[in-house]
């Protein structure tokens, strides 16, 4: 792995468009609710701790939502979490449009495997994807299949 985090270069997660105000209605509704309890004098606690639980949430698991790809592992960091996958249990890449949930704001994916079954596999949404597949390809040892990369 590098010395630190600054030692890689990290690749930022693609943003759908429509993921903005999907991720802002929650904060609106805690922001309204604040300012309600605020004009009203009551309810001022519900406010605070809605909108702290919603910092909270963003804080712990979404943001800065990214991805880098050390000499022995891809890094994938959510918020306060930091995945690592071993560079060579990377069994396939492809790329998915699946929804399920993961550290990815878009439904432009990529499916990382590395092992059978759904737990054995992460799915992210780098931005700049064509980098982050070159480097990863050149990093893990790799070999490109069409749209896949496999070992």
């Amino acid at each position: 792995m590098a010395k630190n985090d600054t030692d890689l270069r990290w690749y930022p997660t693609k943003v759908d468009w429509w993921m903005v105000p999907l991720l802002a209605i929650p904060f609106l509704a805690c922001g309204a609710v604040l300012i309600a309890a605020i004009v009203t004098g009551k309810g001022m606690l519900v406010g605070l701790l809605s909108t702290g639980l919603m910092a909270a949430v963003f804080g712990g698991l979404v943001l800065p939502m990214r991805y880098a790809i050390s000499d022995t592992e891809l890094l994938v960091r959510h918020g306060l979490i930091t995945q690592r996958a071993k560079l060579t249990e990377i069994r396939e890449v492809y790329p998915t449009r699946n929804p399920l949930s993961s550290p990815a704001l878009s439904l432009d994916r990529l499916w990382i495997s590395t092992g059978e079954g759904y737990f054995k596999s992460i799915m992210i949404s780098p931005l700049a994807k064509a980098e982050f597949l070159a480097e990863l390809e050149q990093r893990a040892g790799l070999r490109r299949v069409g749209e896949k990369l496999v070992r």
